[in-house]
């Protein structure tokens, strides 16, 4: 006579409801206002900050955005995944967000050289141009969504014009590639540093597919976190027309301060717009600064 094996059981996790007070507590709102048809961006109006800190809570319980799938549709969805993750028993795990399915990742990457800089998260790493990403870098800065918010408003140049002036008044840029592939989906920028290096202002341009999800944000987040470490820096500017406001400005008095505005500053599309001049602060010890993301030069 054979033993029966015991039944494998997973502690309990918490339910459906006790995930939505937690969203609504992180997210500053009612447990009404998140019914599971509610959609984060068209509905919530959650802006990239707001999704960079949706994403960061997911993470920490054990699902992880798939950037080839970023975007976090509805609070039912992200409910499900939560669901998906405590029926697995995964604690200390995580769950990748791709096609509705989940799957399991690999092992964890083993500590790293506390001096070696960080220039990757688990969904995209910082890499330093090379002659080969040219063709990339401009095709990103003239496609009609960015071309407007960066740094030649909605002119584009000719391609001559774009290489020579690459590296003009630049501090440091990476383009950004997603870590699964090693596809280009943007670039980041220090650029305008003053001469003792004490400021200089940060810039960033992605993808269409990934402003508003949270990667991109999170992504300039390591890049002023990695400014700091490497160059004296104090502050970091943005530079941020009105019309790219609505995309960061939950982050404002958390994640930067605005310290002027420019009345009438930018001319766009028939109109004059007023542009906000923001500062991520860094400190005299090299602590990490708040994360923020950049915008258009």
């Amino acid at each position: 006579m054979t033993a029966q094996a015991e039944p494998i059981t997973f502690p309990p996790a918490p339910g459906r409801q006790d995930h939505r007070r937690e969203l609504a507590e992180l997210l500053g709102l009612t447990v009404a206002e998140l019914p599971d048809e509610a959609r984060f961006v068209d509905d919530l109006a959650l802006d990239s900050l707001d999704m960079m800190s949706l994403a960061a809570w997911l993470d920490e319980r054990g699902v992880r955005v798939d950037p080839a799938h970023a975007t976090l549709g509805s609070v039912g969805e992200v409910l499900a995944l939560l669901d998906n993750t405590a029926a697995l028993g995964l604690t200390g795990l995580s769950v990748e967000m791709s096609d509705g399915r989940s799957e399991l990742p690999g092992p964890p990457a083993p500590p790293a050289d506390p001096l070696v800089p960080v220039l990757e998260t688990r969904t995209f790493r910082l890499v330093p141009l090379e002659p080969k990403d040219v063709p990339f870098l401009y095709a990103l800065a003239v496609h009609p969504r960015n071309c407007f918010r960066w740094r030649y408003h909605g002119v584009p140049p000719s391609p001559e014009r774009f290489t020579d002036e690459l590296w003009a008044h630049v501090l440091t840029q990476y383009v950004v590639r997603r870590v699964d592939d090693n596809q280009p989906v943007g670039h980041v920028v220090a650029y305008g540093a003053n001469q003792n290096v004490s400021h200089a202002f940060l810039g960033a341009v992605f993808q269409g597919r990934y402003p508003g999800t949270g990667l991109a944000a999170e992504t300039v987040a390591l890049f002023a976190r990695h400014l700091f470490r490497v160059f004296p820096l104090r502050k970091l500017y943005l530079e941020i027309p009105d019309f790219n406001w609505g995309q960061l400005s939950s982050g404002e008095g958390t994640y930067f301060e605005t310290e002027g505005v420019l009345r009438e500053h930018v001319y766009y599309a028939g109109r004059y717009w007023d542009q906000r001049v923001c500062a991520i602060y860094g400190d005299m010890h090299g602590q990490k600064p708040n994360p923020a993301k950049g915008t258009a030069r």
